[in-house]
């Protein structure tokens, strides 16, 4: 039986960066990265991101 389903995640990301570069950017990257190499361990899953954005309410400085 093939099921689906929608999760909401919050991930925090830090690390260093250059102040004028775009982190929320580089973030976003890393997370979608994250999630491909993950799939290997899972390859019966699919695992897709719909929609990776910078949380508003948690802005960096």
């Amino acid at each position: 039986m093939r099921k689906s389903i929608q999760l909401l995640l919050t991930v925090g990301v830090e690390g260093e960066d250059e102040q004028a570069h775009d982190f929320a950017r580089r973030a976003i990257a890393a997370v979608r990265d994250a999630v491909k190499v993950g799939r290997s361990r899972h390859p019966d899953l699919t695992i897709t991101v719909h929609k990776a954005v910078e949380d508003p309410e948690s802005a960096s400085s």
